[in-house]
């Protein structure tokens, strides 16, 4: 084959911009967590509420994504996935708006759910609408402008999120997401496909059920790890035990018609070992993401202004998504995530070896490396799993990768802080703590490059599938 050969074509105009106005949707929900996350102190002070009451504002949202993200595929089956992103999309940016105006914790805790329930079909449902419309031969590039989101939005919530608490109050935090949905709305009511009704798609009540409580439950347990208060144990074993069985149940079902999600996608190996490289650097993402601030404001001992200034690192290193995408599209996604998660892994050795603070250069160097690392990783990773399935498949294959990215996520957030310890947090400086977080990062990120051989050689039987752009 010669270079020619392997070089993808051009991406259509109408393409790019159906891309740039589902990526407003998903880059307003990521940053809306990101700054959440920040403003959680600045909430529960005036509200008149503890911080242990405040944090179910992080975690009643994440429960609430957890029963949006199954009921996705079906949806998108049913209505079409185009009409679901703009249903999700109103919903989001309305619910956003009731959070800005919650006279107390309770209210503002209840619209993080309903939050949390439009986030979680909101970015599947745009990104069926992507991978259906840039077709095999092109989802790479058009993926990374999704990705984007994925990876710039939580770097920027930081320095976003402080600077806006230190001359705002924090209703702001949600009135922000309302010019943003409104433009995603204009345009998208104009140039997003509504998608393919399918009158014959049974909603299968008993498996959402199943799944709509396992998620919850698992999320919500790994979300204990680590908390302290008494009782810990039980809230952690109970529900991750209940929630592990629900989902046995329902993987265990038999297959039939109008099944919430069509396990047939992981069929093949490609797709397998894509989903456990999502799974993996999810955990390695979402963990370092948590870990850098801590390690730059207990070890580094810089300010909170200070460290989100620092972390725009990570975005800087993160602008080689444009890079990733088409590479992903010209070589395949495996080769692309082998090198991704290697970077990965190297950008955590620096803080392994040295037990102090350093240098801000060096962990400016590394948080770049970190974001480089991130972008070829992340995409490639999920774009390789779309392009194994066929298009019928595709918002059942984006259902998944996408639970297992939040799964990964949640993960990797509560283990950085089960190995750190909650003394660390609350002023207990330990470097050594921090060493072993980042060299658990960097074997998981190991891991994730041995998988990611594995789907370098499994992708290579899904290179002969005809190329098909579905409008």
């Amino acid at each position: 084959m010669t270079t020619s050969d392997r070089t993808p074509p051009a991406v259509a105009k109408r393409t790019w911009i159906i891309a740039a106005t589902i990526v407003l949707g998903a880059f307003m929900t990521q940053l809306d967590s990101a700054l959440v996350n920040i403003g959680l102190a600045t909430v529960s002070a005036d509200l008149g509420t503890t911080l242990t009451t405040a944090q179910w504002i992080v975690s009643g949202y994440l429960l609430g994504l957890a029963v949006g993200l199954p009921a996705c595929s079906w949806l998108c089956r049913r209505f079409g996935a185009g009409r679901v992103w703009m249903g999700a999309l109103v919903a989001f940016t309305l619910v956003s708006a009731a959070c800005a105006a919650a006279p107390d914790i309770e209210a503002l805790i209840a619209g993080r759910c309903l939050q949390g329930l439009a986030g979680g079909i909101l970015l599947p449902a745009g990104q069926t609408v992507i991978a259906m419309v840039a077709g095999r031969n092109a989802m790479g590039r058009v993926m990374s402008v999704v990705g984007s989101a994925l990876v710039l939005a939580p770097a920027l919530g930081p320095i976003v999120g402080s600077t806006m608490l230190a001359h705002l109050s924090w209703p702001w935090l949600f009135l922000v997401n309302l010019p943003v949905g409104a433009i995603a709305i204009a345009i998208g009511l104009r140039v997003v496909p509504p998608g393919e009704r399918s009158a014959g798609a049974r909603f299968d009540a008993f498996g959402f059920v199943l799944i709509g409580l396992a998620l919850p439950l698992i999320a919500f347990a790994i979300d204990r790890i680590g908390k302290p208060g008494s009782g810990q144990v039980v809230l952690v074993a109970v529900p991750l035990l209940l929630g592990l069985a629900l989902t046995v149940v329902f993987l265990r079902r038999p297959a039939a018609q109008g099944r919430l999600i069509d396990l047939t996608v992981a069929s093949t190996p490609a797709f397998r070992a894509a989903a456990l490289v999502s799974l993996l650097v999810g955990v390695v993402q979402f963990g370092s993401l948590v870990a850098w601030p801590l390690y730059l404001q207990i070890v580094a001992g810089q300010g909170l202004v200070a460290s989100g200034v620092t972390m725009i690192g990570f975005a800087l290193g993160s602008a080689m998504l444009i890079v990733s995408g088409r590479l992903t599209d010209r070589i395949g996604g495996g080769p692309v995530c082998v090198a991704g998660t290697a970077i990965l892994a190297v950008s955590f050795l620096p803080r392994v070896l040295s037990s102090t603070g350093g240098s801000v250069v060096v962990s400016e160097i590394c948080l770049i490396v970190l974001g480089i690392g991130s972008a070829l990783s992340v995409v490639p990773a999920s774009t390789a799993a779309y392009v194994a399935v066929r298009p019928p498949q595709m918002p059942d294959a984006v259902t998944v990768i996408n639970v297992l990215l939040r799964v990964g996520g949640v993960l990797g957030a509560s283990l950085v802080v089960v190995v750190i310890g909650g003394q660390a947090i609350h002023g207990f400086h330990d470097p050594g703590r921090f060493q072993a977080v980042f060299l658990m990062l960097a074997v998981v990120s190991a891991a994730a490059c041995a998988c990611s051989l594995l789907l370098t050689r499994a992708a290579r039987t899904v290179s002969a599938l005809p190329k098909t752009t579905v409008q």
